[in-house]
């Protein structure tokens, strides 16, 4: 099959993306990673796992709605045009308008992972700016319109669901709480601290 990763940062990718990537070269699947900030480097270190990297455009922090719905056409053209019949999408903007771009280009089977709310769901003791009710209202749309198009919606966190799907009344097929992921301890063994000033 031909599964695309569509996240945003390629170093997130290759830092907490590599062992998935692994096992899915292992089971002979096509893996195509979609990042908006590849370098030579970071191109190299994704084909050297075995997957394809793939630009794309989207603003992670952008606010302009135009930008973002030209940018979604954009990546359903390519996810069409490599044919893509899995896609997992992770970190906010891409669950959102990558599973729009998805289902536009007939990916017959999508999923989306959120690793947290983000800020724009976080009470502060201040209380919540104008600013960040908009964004919320905003993303809790956006949720409610890419959401239904997901197989399946993940969350680290057994608070996020809460939080966010069952306050907002937002419609999911499946939901699931897969709890903490981090990066591999085989690779970063433990070492004593320096106790030297």
């Amino acid at each position: 099959m031909k599964i695309a990763l569509i996240g945003t940062v390629a170093q997130s990718a290759i830092g907490f993306r590599k062992d998935m990537i692994l096992a899915l070269k292992e089971k002979n699947h096509e893996v195509f990673v979609f990042c908006t900030d590849f370098t030579n480097d970071s191109k190299k270190r994704i084909e050297n796992l075995g997957a394809v990297a793939v630009d794309y455009t989207l603003n992670r922090a952008g606010l302009n709605p135009f930008k973002d719905l030209l940018d979604t056409y954009k990546l359903s053209k390519k996810l069409k045009e490599l044919e893509i019949d899995i896609s997992f999408s992770y970190f906010v903007k891409p669950v959102i308008f990558g599973t729009i771009a998805s289902k536009l280009a007939g990916v017959k089977r999508r999923f989306g992972m959120l690793e947290g709310l983000g800020y724009v769901f976080t009470d502060l003791p201040t209380g919540v700016s104008k600013k960040q009710k908009i964004l919320r209202a905003v993303q809790v749309f956006l949720y409610k319109l890419s959401f239904p198009y997901l197989e399946k919606i993940i969350f680290l966190n057994p608070d996020d669901p809460k939080d966010l799907i069952e306050k907002h009344n937002i419609k999911t097929k499946k939901v699931e709480v897969l709890g903490a992921i981090g990066l591999n301890l085989d690779e970063y063994s433990y070492s004593k601290p320096s106790l030297e000033k």
